[in-house]
């Protein structure tokens, strides 16, 4: 019985020092959650823009465009109206994530600021400097976009395995 357990442990650890790699190539999960304060909002009739540096990591930064659906963003204070928002998400430098998704845009009861929550899934994601080794998203993801007196704001939020 000790020489097949001792066997045994010989040739996994044989196997283990052939491919190192092989051991220690469990994927890896990487929350991307970026969020945009204080960003000056550049709102036309058709669409609303924010972008600037992100909270988070060194480098990071966001660009998050809402166009409405039919050419015009919602005025009527809480009005809703179909819409499509796309957030390019600087990782890190030289490391991209793009989604896009639809949903509403609507303007706030009280005091007609825009706001719009959406989700995405993998089909609307692309990346840009990961190599062969692209992330996948795992689930859905999520934008989040506003203006109001305080300025911009917007929020993305991923969960990725490499």
């Amino acid at each position: 019985m000790f020489a097949r357990i001792a066997l045994t442990t010989a040739s996994a650890a044989a196997v283990i020092a052939a491919f190192p790699a092989a051991a220690g190539a469990a994927p890896r999960t990487e929350v991307v959650d970026r969020s945009l304060f204080d960003a000056t909002p550049e709102l036309t009739t058709s669409s609303l823009r924010v972008d600037g540096p992100t909270s988070g990591p060194l480098g990071g930064a966001m660009d998050v465009t809402l166009r409405a659906a039919d050419g015009t963003l919602p005025t009527t204070f809480g009005a809703c109206e179909p819409a499509r928002v796309e957030a390019v998400v600087t990782v890190q430098p030289g490391k991209v994530i793009t989604a896009k998704a639809r949903g509403e845009v609507c303007a706030h009861v009280v005091d007609g600021s825009l706001s719009m929550f959406a989700g995405f899934k993998q089909k609307d994601v692309r990346y840009q400097g990961y190599g062969r080794c692209k992330p996948r998203l795992q689930g859905e993801g999520f934008i989040s976009v506003g203006q109001s007196m305080l300025g911009g704001q917007a929020s993305f939020f991923g969960s990725f395995r490499r």
